[in-house]
């Protein structure tokens, strides 16, 4: 069992300015389970889902691959499927993937 309490989170800068994450688990696979805020106007660039990924909302507006998500909706990509990610207002986003993604620069 693996408990990740909200008043413990370690938050980690990513290399996207207004990007930040903490990670609750990796599996075999390169999948990762996080949680990851964004800032108002932050940008997560074009890339491509190797697996299967889960996405649903806490907080916030965001804009995922040309579709508007609110608090409580949720997004399922498929294995090859790509997106960018643009932060409408601050947010917030759970996010689980079956394997790792490639960034499309």
């Amino acid at each position: 069992m693996i408990v990740n309490r909200a008043m413990e989170r370690d938050w980690q800068l990513t290399e996207h300015q207004g990007i930040e994450r903490t990670l609750f688990r990796t599996n075999d696979n390169g999948g990762n389970t996080v949680m990851i805020r964004l800032k108002k106007g932050a940008h997560f660039p074009q890339h491509l889902h190797q697996g299967e990924a889960e996405m649903l909302v806490i907080n916030g507006q965001l804009l995922i691959g040309g579709v508007e998500l609110v608090k409580g909706d949720y997004l399922y990509a498929r294995a090859g499927e790509g997106h960018d990610i643009v932060a409408l207002t601050d947010a917030e986003l759970f996010l689980s993937t079956e394997q790792a993604m490639t960034l499309i620069i």
